[in-house]
């Protein structure tokens, strides 16, 4: 149930974000309230594991992995969603590990592989993946200006711990 007031919660704060900002891709705001609602709960950013049940914690890990897993598909859309995540939620975080551009890349590459796995298996919706890796940047900032206009700044050391603070404010 908190997993639905989640999604409700980032469902309305994403499709005001997008009315803002003038994007127009209810399809996108249903995909990333999704996303954000899994990824609420940490243990889902790290939900890849390697072929000794390992967790991979690192975009780097997850592409190795991914070059050599029958589930590359799956990796691939992880890697995308992870760092949409990040780049957008915690951004100065991403950006004083010095992984911004990295994490821009690899989100872009690993969106675009998913588009054409997809594309060329025929399955519906494939577009959107196309869409989200396009348009990377423009989604991740979108995020970013969400977390600016429904979350406080704070200084606080530990942003991940700050950020499901002021979630659970949110939602009960």
């Amino acid at each position: 149930m908190q997993s639905l007031s989640l999604y409700k919660f980032f469902y309305l704060a994403i499709r005001q974000s997008f009315f803002d900002l003038g994007i127009k891709e209810p399809e996108i705001a249903d995909y990333i309230a999704n996303l954000l609602a899994e990824f609420a709960r940490t243990d889902n950013l790290y939900k890849i594991r390697n072929a000794q049940g390992e967790k991979l914690t690192t975009v780097v890990e997850m592409l190795i992995e991914a070059n050599y897993s029958f589930r590359e598909r799956e990796i691939k859309k992880h890697i995308g969603d992870y760092t949409l995540f990040m780049t957008g939620i915690f951004r100065e975080y991403v950006k004083n590990q010095s992984f911004f551009q990295f994490y821009l890349e690899e989100g872009k590459r690993a969106y675009f592989y998913v588009f054409n796995f997809d594309r060329l298996a025929y399955v519906p919706g494939s577009y959107l993946f196309f869409e989200l890796s396009k348009n990377f940047e423009f989604y991740s900032g979108a995020l970013d200006y969400m977390k600016k206009r429904f979350f406080k700044e704070t200084k606080s050391s530990d942003p991940f711990l700050d950020f499901s603070y002021q979630l659970s404010r949110y939602v009960h």
